[in-house]
């Protein structure tokens, strides 16, 4: 697809606008003899290229000024082996592609928190989600991988075969090739669960902080939390709980009693399909630019630093009003999952009971985008005060600091580059 007219237009568009780039072209690939194919041709007339699959980097790591894109959203098939409770899913299927063919089975797939991410860029590099206290990340439950390498090469990765290349692309899949076909462990899933909103205001800091580390406490892996610290109705800086239980209503109410207690501002919980709860948070083409930043914190929450992150906040909504969309997600979900792996069982080390935070500033002005990514990054480092202020999750971090992201196992990544792609055709450590 050439740089001109309305196709091309269509797939320049990305989750978030500033990571608009205008590409020399754009090739809609099908299969994986078609992406070998273009990364020989961008090898043999050295064009650079990059991989598109959900479009969800919001600093355009999918996409690529005076360049080749190498589209996977064609690729999207899914079908589902119930007997081994695997599902086989193409590289550029969305989580909701994977969820709702699983969930004809009474199955489901660990995902994210949002729907319409590609599961290529959230599975290779980690995923947190709901289920992750069940039967932890995304990236711990890939089975096998066909991945295309830097020479063109279409090959298998799993635990018998090309080893050391299913252990790097466990953490560090962006830098070492293009899956074009994922095998995924599914697991059984209550017909319904439970979940929704629950927004309280700013001044009520102190309680839900201390509701939610009496929920914490329960231990049950069944049971997680997202807490949006954002806008509030009545225009300053709260919280918005995302309660998730797997399982029935009078468990989740039991469970969350401590947050239900407190009598939230607004609620809107109720039983649904697993599916749909994925879809509370969707927002497939933001209206703003947004950029990343990624912080973490270690239980217990305390109220004194969570109440300044909130005074953080409003006065960011007082200096600069375009950003009053701006955010952060703490996921709040028991450790037994993260950490029934070790650390240097795949690429991916971070095995530890700390809480992921990922921060979203918003803005419409795209002149405004240096300010609110240095803002955003002085944010995280505040969050990561109550954390490890080294650590950075890729999907949050936007594959920035390859170092930092893979922690202890970042030189045997390093080694293993060499293997593969020595020559750097994709992103560089």
């Amino acid at each position: 697809m050439g740089h001109h007219g309305q196709p091309y237009n269509e797939a320049l568009r990305r989750w978030s606008k500033c990571a608009v780039k205008r590409a020399l072209a754009i090739v809609l690939v099908a299969t994986a003899e078609d992406v070998s194919k273009t990364i020989i041709m961008c090898q043999s007339h050295r064009l650079p290229f990059v991989v598109k699959a959900g479009g969800h980097s919001p600093s355009g790591q999918s996409s690529i000024e005076n360049g080749i894109v190498i589209d996977l959203s064609k690729m999207r098939e899914v079908f589902v082996k119930p007997d081994e409770r695997h599902v086989v899913a193409s590289g550029g299927a969305l989580a909701r592609d994977v969820i709702k063919a699983a969930a004809e089975y009474g199955l489901t797939c660990v995902t994210g928190s949002t729907s319409h991410v590609g599961i290529g860029g959230l599975m290779l590099h980690g995923g947190y989600g709901y289920l992750t206290g069940e039967f932890g990340l995304a990236v711990d439950n890939i089975v096998a991988a066909e991945v295309v390498t830097a020479k063109g090469q279409i090959v298998w990765a799993n635990e018998e075969e090309n080893k050391d290349l299913f252990w790097a692309i466990r953490g560090a899949g962006n830098k070492f090739g293009v899956v074009t076909k994922f095998i995924l462990q599914a697991h059984p899933v209550s017909s319904t669960v439970w979940g929704g909103v629950l927004v309280y205001t700013g001044d009520m800091v102190d309680k839900v902080v201390e509701a939610a580390n009496n929920w914490y406490a329960k231990h049950d892996v069944k049971a997680s939390a997202a807490l949006a610290l954002g806008k509030a109705p009545d225009g300053k800086a709260g919280i918005t709980v995302l309660p998730f239980y797997n399982g029935v209503e009078q468990d989740a109410l039991l469970n969350f009693a401590p947050f239900l207690d407190l009598t939230p501002a607004m609620r809107d919980t109720s039983e649904m399909p697993y599916w749909k709860i994925n879809t509370l948070a969707d927002d497939p083409y933001a209206a703003n630019s947004i950029r990343f930043a990624s912080a973490n914190i270690k239980p217990q929450l305390s109220p004194e630093h969570i109440r300044g992150a909130l005074d953080k906040l409003n006065t960011l909504y007082a200096t600069t009003p375009e950003a009053n969309a701006t955010g952060a997600l703490i996921l709040m979900v028991q450790p037994d999952g993260i950490m029934r792996r070790a650390r240097e069982d795949m690429a991916f080390s971070w095995r530890d009971d700390h809480f992921d935070v990922g921060v979203a500033v918003q803005f419409a002005d795209p002149a405004l985008e240096d300010k609110m990514v240095s803002w955003a990054q002085d944010f995280a480092a505040y969050l990561s005060t109550r954390g490890d202020s080294y650590r950075l999750y890729s999907n949050h971090s936007d594959f920035s600091a390859s170092a930092r992201e893979l922690g202890i196992n970042y030189l045997k990544v390093c080694q293993l580059k060499q293997k593969w792609d020595p020559d750097n055709l994709f992103p560089k450590l």
